[in-house]
């Protein structure tokens, strides 16, 4: 059965760990200029960016769970565990969307001008983090795409809500700021929140969609079951007997286990030669799959 590969864990869990560092350095700040400064929208930032501090802490530790594993003895259970950080993620982004939409309607029953030192601290935080966002964002994406890893992927999610995020709330507070002699300009904070708010709940809604739908044990759709009995064809002549297919998703990974009786006067060389064959055709053909092929004398249940 074939594991990961010690490079692409590393590479994962390089990625979390830089999330969550930049993420706890963002939330001193965020908290600092939230304290500093009468402004809604960096209250919510502050709660939200604390929360999703603690989603990319729990995509890290999971990640980092399974590089330190006996042996990387995860075959089948590395899928579900990366899901259930995903589905993590999901829930704290949820509680972010809460908090935000409490915050901003609090504010539309009591508008005010936002005003304080935290604004500029505000300022400045949202340009920065922006860009290290972004940075990290890609990152993650091309992490997540060279190693189908539900917890990167939903961790570059995260990011990039962040991103957008900092981006929204960077325009809020300078149009707040800049247009302050206009009544209207108090309600700039909780639009800003509600903003911010929707794109989460879709950030959300895709973690929850994709995780969930990834936790349950499923068989190979029709064309991968097609393509294996093709290969199988292919190779007619290399056994005795097929006496069993079992095929399954588990998170990213697929896992197929092929039972064939071979003639008994063939060399072991040459058995092996064939199951080398089929293995690496279909593991070229079916992506993030692991094939074993299993010597049996009678049909498996």
């Amino acid at each position: 059965m074939s594991h990961l590969p010690a490079g692409a864990g590393q590479d994962k869990e390089a990625a979390a760990r830089a999330g969550a560092i930049a993420g706890l350095v963002d939330v001193l700040i965020c908290v600092a200029a939230a304290c500093a400064s009468n402004s809604a929208v960096l209250l919510a930032d502050a709660l939200k960016t604390f929360l999703e501090f603690v989603a990319v802490l729990l995509a890290w530790l999971a990640i980092r769970r399974i590089n330190r594993g006996a042996h990387h003895n995860f075959d089948y259970g590395i899928g579900k565990l990366e899901n259930l950080s995903g589905l993590f993620v999901g829930i704290l982004m949820m509680l972010c969307l809460l908090v935000i939409l409490g915050n901003a309607i609090r504010n539309f029953l009591s508008p005010s001008h936002v005003s304080g030192l935290g604004l500029w601290i505000g300022i400045g935080d949202q340009i920065i983090y922006l860009g290290i966002n972004s940075y990290l964002c890609y990152r993650s994406r091309q992490v997540a795409a060279k190693d189908n890893s539900p917890a990167v992927a939903a961790q570059g999610r995260l990011l990039f809500t962040r991103a957008v995020a900092n981006a929204f709330i960077l325009i809020a507070l300078v149009l707040s700021i800049s247009l302050s002699r206009f009544h209207w300009a108090m309600y700039i904070d909780p639009c800003a929140s509600l903003l911010i708010g929707g794109s989460i709940l879709l950030a959300a809604f895709g973690i929850f969609s994709s995780s969930v739908y990834d936790l349950l044990d499923r068989t190979l759709e029709e064309k991968h079951q097609l393509l294996i009995l093709r290969e199988l064809a292919g190779h007619f002549d290399d056994y005795e007997a097929l006496h069993g297919i079992r095929s399954r998703h588990a998170g990213g990974q697929v896992y197929v286990e092929i039972f064939l009786e071979f003639d008994p006067q063939k060399s072991v060389a040459d058995v092996q030669r064939a199951i080398n064959q089929i293995t690496e055709s279909l593991q070229s053909k079916i992506p993030n799959s692991h094939v074993s092929i299993a010597l049996a004398d009678h049909p498996i249940a």
